[in-house]
């Protein structure tokens, strides 16, 4: 097992998916480094390209034969990224910092107090957590049935 960052959670450790040619591109410190930066920002794009790798790139490696340990901790990358993505607007929404104000493309002035688009996104979050709509995202669902397996296999043994 491959710890993905210090004191990392068991759940975004994995095995690297095991590639045969290429020095550059996603060694097994690059899928750490993904893995670590999914689990940040939530959004795939931004994580591959942040390990110099393009996100579609990225969904080959998961689709490769050995890739379960990692497609695991992807998914709960995903997971973690958006908790994370949330608090951060949830900060955010009190954050009184100014902001440009622009005309054409031209700067007028600031603006001071909460970024409401941030607010909504936030309070949209929220709401699909409450509604139950999260639970029904792909990443969930995959996780989801993971852990039914393995109750499973545990119920077998």
């Amino acid at each position: 097992m491959l710890p993905v960052m210090p004191n990392a959670p068991n759940l975004l450790r994995f095995t690297p998916v095991p590639l045969q040619r290429r020095a550059r591109g996603w060694t097994p410190d690059a899928q750490a480094a993904f893995i670590a930066a999914l689990a940040q920002c939530g959004i795939v794009a931004h994580a591959a390209r942040s390990v110099g790798c393009s996100p579609r790139s990225a969904y080959h490696l998961r689709a490769r034969p050995g890739a379960d340990s990692f497609a695991a901790a992807w998914d709960w990358a995903i997971e973690m990224g958006l908790d994370a993505a949330r608090d951060r607007a949830m900060a955010l929404i009190h954050d009184a910092a100014p902001r440009p104000l622009f005309r054409g493309r031209r700067e007028v002035g600031y603006r001071t107090g909460p970024d409401h688009r941030i607010m909504f996104a936030a309070l949209r979050s929220l709401a699909g957590d409450v509604e139950g709509l999260r639970a029904h995202m792909p990443h969930r669902v995959r996780i989801d049935q993971r852990e039914q397996t393995e109750q499973a296999r545990s119920d077998l043994l």
